[in-house]
């Protein structure tokens, strides 16, 4: 990260994306806090230069969601799922695989929440787009 941040500056988009890398191996070890701290300062770097609604947002916000959900915050992580699904929806269409990933990481948010019937017919959605794109099979 050091060396990315001396070589581009530290508000560089490839700084934030060896950041999201390095958060990823934290949340992998179960070091969540770590992993938000690092998913958030990545995510402010790519909100800083592409913009708030911007699709490359996307990955970075769904990581930080998870580990909120991980660590059983699951109001945070379903805010960030419905904006990561909302930035999904708007830049690839309601039928791409994309949003089938989005509606079910909010549908896993929804469930631990006890909301198990806005749950299930997020998945049915998340299915139905699956199934389109790869057949029932």
């Amino acid at each position: 990260v050091r060396i990315k941040e001396k070589h581009y500056g530290e508000d560089h988009v490839e700084v934030a994306s060896t950041l999201s890398n390095l958060a990823n191996v934290h949340q992998r070890q179960g070091n969540y806090d770590q992993a938000k701290v690092l998913y958030r300062r990545a995510l402010r770097i790519m909100q800083k230069h592409y913009g708030e609604d911007h699709v490359a947002v996307s990955p970075t916000m769904n990581n930080l969601a998870n580990a909120f959900l991980y660590q059983g915050d699951y109001d945070q992580a379903k805010g960030l799922y419905q904006r990561a699904l909302r930035i999904s929806q708007k830049h690839y269409g309601e039928d791409h695989i994309q949003v089938s990933s989005a509606l079910n990481n909010l549908a896993t948010a929804l469930q631990h929440q006890g909301e198990y019937n806005q749950a299930k017919v997020l998945y049915q959605r998340a299915v139905r787009i699956f199934e389109k794109h790869y057949g029932e099979d």
